[in-house]
């Protein structure tokens, strides 16, 4: 039954779950702005933005044991720390390995906050699973079979890549991370060193691109733009672009056929996330160098494990070499989380197909409904023909649609009875205001706006993802809410 859970309610109700209830536009703002009334209920949310209690515990649990003060920060293992220190520049940290993770302690200061964004882009902070072993005093037990049936599920969707040579990690943001940080090390020794943006990322992936001091960062806005990432090529510098295919909120897909030509001719690497709809539903791997997404969407369906995939496509250029480094910077899923996914993945097939049927419904409906400006979809955008040429059969749009509206966003808002907060592609319906809770700074100032609706988005958009409840009662709900 769709309903709105309290605020700071956790969907599902685990200890480990990835979605925390935001039910009003006020809540959104207490959260953005770190607001007492709000965070005082939250006890977990999405792992890298809000810190699991059990993930708090374990980092004062060493503190204690270490006698360490100043900030906390648990990470998934030595060989990051020490990368994510190097990359903050900070000089001043103690770092202690602890059971099967490492405690970074750093005074307070300016440093603080430098830290805890690259730990959010690169994902790894320990999960809550792990978090958890840890406080029971579980020594971690290896569980090849569950990651191997993620693999092997996953294998058919990336065709183009060995089951030995898919990797798991611990969050999609990781993978992502790993797939620059690999081309990098082949590229750079080249003198290739700028790195092609097109079209907007998830926030975290956009930074690593941006906060990458070695490199340059080219964002072009408008993804059908390709005469213009030509031109870039032409320098000879380019390492590699990255784009989204669909991207989000936007829901656009660039001409990826054409982007292997031109990567090809200019020497320059294709990574390619389809997170937006999954790996089961666009078959990107054939055009990309390397397919990176997150399955914390879809695969992990039920919203209570964090998880990230990356293959490499066997067919191209210095695919061995990129193997190669992905597989030493990569950080895997733990044993745990793997257990919890190798059970929700078989559902992937069957959750992305009933969800794409429902999202297609409520999409044609709600282009029709008087309250409403403007409806996106991955087909009903100007870039439908580049989805649809890779669309696998049988594929339909994902779980996600956004939404304008012709009157003030805040009283829809407010009215809708479902779970709403971060996150999508999940078994249940999940509304949010998205750019209110990716671009808060931009959303709350009058030039930040205009920046937005300048990338041809409305700052107040709704993003919907459609979950599995029967779709008269996501339509009824929607439909109370538009009134």
């Amino acid at each position: 039954m769709l309903h709105c859970p309290p605020l700071g309610s956790v969907v599902p109700s685990s200890p480990h779950a990835t979605v925390v209830s935001l039910p009003t536009l006020a809540d959104i703002e207490g959260y953005e702005k770190k607001e007492d009334r709000v965070w005082k209920t939250i006890s977990a949310g999405y792992p890298r933005f809000v810190r699991n209690r059990l993930v708090q515990e374990a980092a004062q649990q060493a503190a204690q044991k270490y006698k360490r003060t100043g900030e906390l920060f648990p990470v998934v293992s030595l060989k990051s720390a020490q990368a994510l220190l190097r990359w903050a520049g900070i000089l001043n940290a103690q770092v202690d390995p602890e059971a099967d993770w490492v405690l970074i302690s750093i005074p307070a200061g300016p440093a603080v906050e430098k830290l805890a964004k690259l730990i959010q882009h690169t994902g790894t902070l320990i999960s809550s699973r792990q978090a958890e072993a840890y406080l029971k005093g579980l020594p971690r037990q290896e569980n090849a079979n569950a990651t191997e049936k993620i693999k092997s599920f996953c294998a058919p969707y990336l065709a183009e890549a060995k089951v030995e040579n898919i990797l798991i990690s611990l969050s999609g943001m990781n993978a992502a991370y790993v797939a620059v940080t690999a081309v990098n090390r082949i590229q750079n020794p080249k003198g290739k060193n700028i790195w092609i943006q097109l079209g907007w990322l998830y926030v975290d992936s956009a930074k690593i691109l941006e906060k990458n001091s070695s490199t340059e960062h080219i964002f072009i806005k408008n993804i059908q733009e390709l005469d213009r990432v030509e031109q870039i090529l032409k320098k000879g510098k380019v390492a590699g672009i990255f784009a989204e295919a669909p991207n989000n909120p936007q829901l656009e897909t660039p001409d990826v056929p054409r982007l292997r030509e031109l990567c090809d001719q200019y020497g320059a690497k294709l990574v390619l996330d389809p997170s937006a709809v999954s790996i089961a539903t666009l078959n990107l791997l054939p055009y990309a160098d390397i397919v990176c997404s997150s399955l914390t969407k879809y695969a992990a369906s039920e919203g209570d494990v964090m998880a990230g995939i990356l293959a490499v496509n066997e067919n191209r250029p210095e695919a061995a070499q990129l193997i190669k480094e992905a597989k030493n910077i990569i950080e895997p899923l733990h044993p745990l989380d793997a257990e919890v996914l190798a059970q929700q993945i078989t559902k992937l097939k069957e959750v992305v197909q009933k969800i794409n049927v429902s999202a297609h419904i409520i999409a044609q409906r709600l282009s029709k409904h008087p309250a409403i400006a403007f409806v996106r979809t991955a087909e009903v955008v100007a870039t439908k023909s580049n989805y649809q040429k890779l669309k696998r059969p049988g594929a339909g749009i994902g779980s996600l649609i956004t939404i304008e509206l012709k009157k003030e966003m805040r009283g829809v808002y407010d009215k809708l009875q479902c779970v709403k907060g971060p996150s999508f592609g999940l078994e249940f319906t999940l509304i949010s205001p998205y750019l209110w809770l990716a671009h808060f700074d931009e959303v709350m100032s009058e030039p930040g706006r205009e920046e937005i609706r300048s990338a041809g988005l409305d700052p107040d958009l709704l993003r919907i993802s459609i979950g599995l409840e029967p779709v008269e009662e996501i339509w009824d709900m929607l439909e109370k809410a538009l009134k």
